[in-house]
């Protein structure tokens, strides 16, 4: 098997899905796009739900300080609903790097 080194970088270090695209296996590049970016608004989403939670019970009627928001984001990153949409984002951004690097696009597999 080859890599493919442009495909990789898409899909590495730009986003998720781009190097599907970019071979032009559009079906799974579309899957993997759409995929990560509603696991970033989870996970964005989250984020500020929980952030509003801990900044409602522990610093409320004080001002947001850098000393309260590192405690703040301390509490965000030590719950399970922020991590799991996380983890399953990176696992998403994991298979697309490597599946763009080793999957064989469309046109080579109607070829064979």
């Amino acid at each position: 098997m080859r890599l493919a080194v442009k495909p990789f970088l898409l899909s590495a270090f730009v986003f998720p899905g781009l190097g599907q695209l970019y071979k032009q296996d559009r079906k799974k590049g579309v899957v993997l796009l759409v995929s990560a970016n509603l696991l970033l608004a989870l996970l964005f989403l989250a984020g500020v739900m929980v952030l509003s939670q801990e900044y409602m019970t522990s610093v409320y009627p004080a001002a947001i300080n850098a000393e309260n928001l590192r405690v703040l984001i301390k509490h965000v990153l030590i719950r399970p609903l922020f991590y799991l949409p996380a983890a399953i984002f990176l696992a998403i951004w994991g298979f697309a790097a490597m599946d763009a690097a080793f999957a064989p696009s469309p046109s080579q597999e109607d070829q064979t």
